[in-house]
């Protein structure tokens, strides 16, 4: 028995020495997952394989599972999968002591407030998720904003623009931010037209809080940086939108030479096609329609419609590019497009065969949350919060960093014309030009509300 004891007393001490070093220094690297080290062989979107019980890290994909945008949830829900089956086929994360696997639930938004608000409340009280993930629109972050609150759960922003989301009152501790902002991408879009010929802008947006505050950014960074530039009209058009004919009619009449569109979803494959249909030509270059400018331009869905002269010089303004000279993103890409030729309906489109764009977005936003969860070593939001303040990733070959005060990612922003030839094996539709000019994050800042200036000193 005393032997025994010994023994025993040897292996508690030894216990005591490891989590001790791994205190001080962090996960031996054995133990800490690292993005595409694990088996990715057999990913397939529609048969996802992960825990469904037991002691697992559990998290929701919250975003439109149904309706009109219901891709979206398609999207993520295949995105979120790979980083899942990647951390999972190595071991996955140890937190609270113990090494977990991921397990994720789809959290269905339906695109509305309500329903929005229904299905993270089932998600956290229900499911028994620590973080919920998403969202398509300003109005339903809002939502997403005021239930992670009331529930103290993390909720990670991943495609809700408006710069509203974080200031005060709808700032709280509780969400972080990893796409960009209104500010970020009118600012970087004004400098993309700095030195260009074009001088004659319309706004054409979603009339809602994204659609005003992007337009109202581009607006004042226009006039900075180009003083001559004119805004020749401005339009905010109903979300789900059918017909844009009244709208571009209006446009084509204006005499203007960019569209500043800010649409996404359904109201930009509209927008797309419909002024093609309607054969607005740029008044520079009467042999390219004309060109429009957005985040969410890279849709393939409508630019395959149309065909690929008739996207030749969409402006892309994105948050994230696959920027394939730097080697973890074209070992990212190579690796997801050659998993995409062995799937089957609805991911065997065009739509999923490169991981760029908004997918690309959520992809690095994924690894990114879950690197922190690694690094926190525990579930415990307040955690979390204290690890994500201040951190950065830079896997794919450029920093992003968590801006302390009030959790909005910090990063340069890349701005791609669309081409057609391109280099993405796609032969019916214009694609980015490789590689992107890169506006760095100085002179596109998200906005700060100073009045969460003294945050950090009171904690």
């Amino acid at each position: 028995m005393k032997a025994t004891g010994k023994f025993q007393g040897r292996w508690i001490i030894m216990g005591c020495v490891f989590l001790f070093s791994v205190f001080l220094c962090g996960l031996p690297q054995a133990m800490a997952f690292e993005p595409l080290k694990g088996d990715l062989s057999k990913y397939d979107p529609n048969n996802q394989t992960f825990p469904t019980s037991g002691d697992t890290i559990k998290v929701a994909m919250w975003d439109q599972v149904s309706g009109v945008n219901a891709y979206l949830g398609q999207a993520y829900t295949a995105i979120l999968g790979f980083v899942v089956q990647d951390i999972n086929s190595q071991g996955g994360i140890l937190v609270d002591g113990k090494m977990k696997k991921i397990q994720f639930i789809l959290a269905d938004t339906q695109g509305r407030p309500d329903p929005g608000k229904r299905a993270a409340e089932k998600a956290i009280l229900q499911d028994k998720v620590i973080t919920f993930m998403g969202v398509a629109g300003t109005h339903i972050a809002k939502v997403g904003q005021a239930v992670a609150k009331e529930h103290k759960t993390i909720f990670v922003n991943l495609s809700a623009y408006s710069d509203e989301l974080m200031d005060l009152p709808d700032w709280n501790e509780y969400v972080f931010r990893t796409c960009g902002t209104s500010a970020t991408v009118g600012k970087s879009l004004a400098i993309f037209y700095e030195k260009r010929p074009e001088t004659k802008f319309y706004i054409l947006a979603q009339d809602y809080a994204w659609g005003h505050s992007s337009a109202g950014a581009f607006k004042k960074a226009i006039k900075e940086v180009k003083p001559k530039a004119q805004i020749v009209g401005e339009e905010y058009f109903p979300v789900y939108t059918k017909d844009f004919a009244p709208y571009l009619e209006k446009v084509r009449a204006s005499g203007a030479e960019v569209v500043i569109t800010m649409a996404w979803g359904a109201d930009n494959e509209n927008l797309i096609k419909q002024s093609r249909q309607l054969g607005l030509k740029s008044p520079l270059n009467p042999e390219y329609y004309i060109p429009m400018a957005s985040p969410f331009l890279d849709d393939t869905r409508p630019l395959e419609v149309v065909g690929g002269p008739a996207g030749r010089g969409l402006v892309l303004c994105t948050d994230f590019y696959l920027d394939r000279r730097v080697p973890n993103v074209k070992k990212l890409a190579d690796t997801w497009t050659n998993l995409w030729k062995t799937w089957k309906s609805p991911y065997d489109t065009v739509l999923y065969q490169w991981p760029g764009g908004g997918w690309y977005r959520n992809l690095t936003s994924y690894y990114w949350y879950f690197q922190v969860l690694q690094k926190a070593g525990s579930t415990d939001p307040k955690k979390v919060i204290a690890a994500w303040e201040g951190d950065t990733f830079d896997f794919f070959g450029w920093k992003h960093y968590m801006r302390p005060a009030d959790h909005q990612v910090i990063a340069d922003r890349p701005i791609a014309e669309m081409v057609f030839p391109n280099t993405w094996d796609n032969p019916k539709s214009a694609m980015p030009v490789e590689p992107p000019i890169w506006i760095p994050n100085a002179k596109c800042f998200p906005t700060f509300d100073e009045k969460l200036k003294g945050r950090l000193s009171k904690k």
